[in-house]
């Protein structure tokens, strides 16, 4: 009889306020709350209501990937000269 030998998955359990991706529901990330009742709970990084999802579906967010929603908010700035009125 032979063993199968298979390596152990392991899942990923981030610490209360680390940010997140929800991989249950595409495109959502957020910060992590808590885990009850077998439930992850996570609130919008900008603050709002709480969400529950699997906790097995979180998945770490990269330096890169929490900074991209701010690049794509924020149009880009450009210089203008303010025209001060010619007191003489």
């Amino acid at each position: 009889m032979t063993r199968s030998t298979t390596t152990p998955t392991t899942v990923y359990r981030p610490q209360v306020g680390t940010p997140v991706h929800d991989l249950a529901h595409p495109g959502a990330h957020g910060v992590y709350m808590g885990t009850l009742g077998g439930r992850a709970y996570l609130r919008p990084s900008g603050g709002g209501i709480e969400w529950e999802t699997d906790p097995d579906k979180l998945e770490p967010v990269t330096p890169a990937g929490e900074l991209e929603p701010v690049i794509h908010r924020s149009p880009p700035r450009r210089a203008e000269r303010i025209q001060l009125p010619d007191l003489t």
